[in-house]
């Protein structure tokens, strides 16, 4: 068929909340309307609207493809409600007696369940969500005729593979590349951004959800962990080691890592790099005159080599054995004399 014959509106927990007393936390309503005008409600849990949709469908058989749903869930089609139409909704669940107190005892039952590690739906049972099987109501038909369809033309090829798209689409214009740490830091993974800026005393920001890519090579973060973080400032980011492989947490327990960091509409996007580099130990300076400073190790082997060549001069100027034949007979009485001298007794004072 080409129409709309079954409705399901799910009423969220914040919506409910303005018009029933003491609505439970987590709870939603789902309201089901057809094509006759019978009006069917479901309580529920909000982890729970997938299956309240299977058991909806099953019941529907072969008209399940008129099934339609607001707000709109993937896999099934929707319809426009008005503003107006909303009200009436809201309006029917303020006016269902008991409606408020049924969402507490499930919700009651559906922690339980949780809490013990048990399938909540083999708990309470299906029967226990549906509060009212059918409702008289004013509520509008919802039966919606649609066009017939026009063959849809042929997608066009793309340019580039799945995830990549130009640049110059205005809703990609955002992107600040910022340098970055990552190291562990005791059951966290810590995520400095402008590193070189950072002056030990910021406190960092705890966020829970990280997302990876298929490889591991880079992982993301909500855009709204940022807040008012503006480029060129340090900010630290702390992250549990469990939202990691244990690989990864590894690395980064053992050495800090350089990063990559690309901050876009779309998120916060980290691509660990290779190990930063401990800054070497710089060598001792010595003071030498006129301000140059040379390490030790170069100034003694200096200072070596300069003995060396002063000793090699010194053995090379004096030669007692190297006296002209013709200086040798004048050379002598000095020689006597110094052996004279080396001879004599100390002088004493």
């Amino acid at each position: 068929m080409s129409s709309v014959e079954t409705l399901a509106y799910f009423l969220e927990e914040d919506s409910l909340r303005g018009v029933l007393r003491g609505w439970p936390e987590g709870m939603q309503l789902m309201v089901r309307l057809d094509g006759s005008g019978r009006c069917e409600l479901m309580v529920h849990h909000r982890d729970e609207a997938g299956r309240v949709l299977d058991t909806l469908r099953e019941s529907l058989g072969e008209m399940a493809e008129t099934l339609a749903v607001v707000p709109q869930v993937e896999g099934y089609a929707t319809r426009r409600v008005r503003f107006s139409e909303e009200q009436q909704l809201l309006g029917l669940a303020a006016s269902a007696d008991g409606l408020s107190e049924s969402a507490q005892d499930y919700a009651i039952n559906y922690r339980f369940a949780r809490e013990e590690g048990l399938d909540p739906e083999a708990v309470i049972g299906r029967d226990a969500r549906r509060f009212a099987e059918e409702i008289e109501s004013d509520l509008p038909q919802v039966s919606e005729r649609r066009a017939p369809r026009r063959a849809a033309p042929p997608p066009e090829p793309r340019l580039f593979p799945e995830g990549f798209e130009a640049a110059n689409d205005p809703a990609r214009r955002e992107c600040a590349l910022v340098s970055a740490h990552l190291h562990g830091q005791g059951a966290r993974v810590r995520l400095t951004l402008e590193p070189d800026a950072a002056q030990g005393s910021e406190l960092p920001l705890t966020v829970g959800n990280v997302g990876h890519s298929e490889d591991f090579g880079c992982f993301v973060l909500p855009r709204g962990a940022l807040a008012d973080w503006q480029p060129g400032t340090p900010l630290v980011i702390d992250m549990p080691q469990e939202q990691f492989p244990e690989a990864w947490a590894a690395r980064f327990r053992r050495q800090t890592h350089n990063a990559q960091v690309s901050i876009t509409s779309g998120g916060i996007f980290v691509r660990p790099l290779l190990p930063a580099m401990a800054a070497p130990a710089e060598a001792p300076m010595v003071q030498v005159e006129e301000g140059w400073s040379l390490g030790r190790p170069l100034r003694a082997a200096l200072l070596v080599a300069g003995m060396v060549l002063a000793g090699s001069s010194l053995m090379m100027g004096w030669n007692p054995f190297s006296v002209a034949e013709d200086a040798a007979g004048a050379l002598q009485p000095a020689r006597a004399g110094l052996a004279a001298l080396a001879n004599a007794p100390e002088a004493r004072p």
